[in-house]
C-alpha cells in the first residue's frame, strides 16, 4: 500500500523540476523490471513517491510518458551540443562521438533491450510523434556527415554514412554480453573504436 502521507509531503518539498525528474527515473526503473507494456502509471508514481495525479499533471498519459522517458535518457541533447563544437580531423571527431555514443548505449541497456523486444507496441506509443530516440541520435550524425560531405572529407548519403557509423557503435554496446571472448571487447574500448574507425572510412578492400 502506498504511503499517501510520504506520498503529499514528497510533492510538496519538491519543484516541479525535481517532481518531473523522479518521475522520469521511476518510469526508466520500472519500464526496466516490467517493459513498457506492463509498467503502469499506479507503479511509476508509487517509486517516484508522487500521486497517479501529480504523475498526469505532468504527462497527460502513460505514452507521452513513456516518450518524455525515451527523449531524457537517449542524450540526444548532449550528443548534438558535443557535435556542433567539434574541429578536429575527422578522425579525432569521430573519436569523440563514438565515445559518446558508446558510453551513453552501454548505460542504456535496459531501456534499448525493452525497446527491441516490444518494437510493436512501441510503435503503437510514438505513432502520434514523428520523434524516435533512434530517429534524433541519427539526425544529430546525419547534419555531421553533411558538414562533412561538403567539406570533402566523406563520400556518400550523409544519412546512409550515419547509419553506418552509428550501427557499428551500437552493435559493439550490444554485443559486448553476447561475444565477451571476441577481442573486439578486450583491451581499451578506443581500440575497438579505433578499428570501427578505421574500416568505417577506409573500408576492408585491400587496394
Amino acid at each position: 500500500m502506498i504511503d499517501t502521507r510520504k506520498t503529499v509531503e514528497v510533492t510538496r518539498s519538491a519543484s516541479p523540476e525535481e517532481t518531473r525528474e523522479r518521475i522520469l527515473t521511476a518510469a526508466r526503473e520500472v519500464i526496466g523490471r516490467k517493459g513498457k507494456r506492463g509498467a503502469t502509471t499506479r507503479e511509476i508514481a508509487e517509486v517516484a513517491g508522487v500521486n497517479e495525479a501529480t504523475l498526469f499533471r505532468h504527462f497527460g498519459t502513460k505514452e507521452a510518458l513513456l516518450v518524455a522517458t525515451a527523449q531524457h535518457f537517449c542524450g540526444y541533447l548532449e550528443l548534438a551540443g558535443v557535435v556542433t563544437q567539434l574541429t578536429g580531423t575527422l578522425e579525432e571527431d569521430l573519436l569523440v562521438i563514438a565515445r559518446l555514443m558508446l558510453a551513453r548505449f552501454e548505460s542504456l541497456q535496459d531501456m534499448i533491450r525493452w525497446s527491441l523486444v516490444e518494437q510493436d507496441y512501441e510503435h503503437d506509443i510514438f505513432a502520434a510523434t514523428t520523434w524516435r530516440p533512434q530517429l534524433a541520435i541519427v539526425s544529430v550524425m546525419t547534419e555531421f556527415m553533411r558538414r562533412r560531405s561538403e567539406s570533402g572529407e566523406v563520400l556518400g548519403d550523409p544519412h546512409k554514412l550515419a547509419m553506418v557509423f552509428s550501427g557499428l557503435i551500437f552493435m559493439h554496446a550490444l554485443a559486448r554480453k553476447k561475444f565477451p571472448d571476441s577481442q573486439l571487447h578486450h583491451g581499451e574500448p578506443d581500440d575497438a573504436l579505433r578499428f570501427y574507425i578505421d574500416v568505417f572510412l577506409n573500408g576492408v578492400r585491400n587496394r
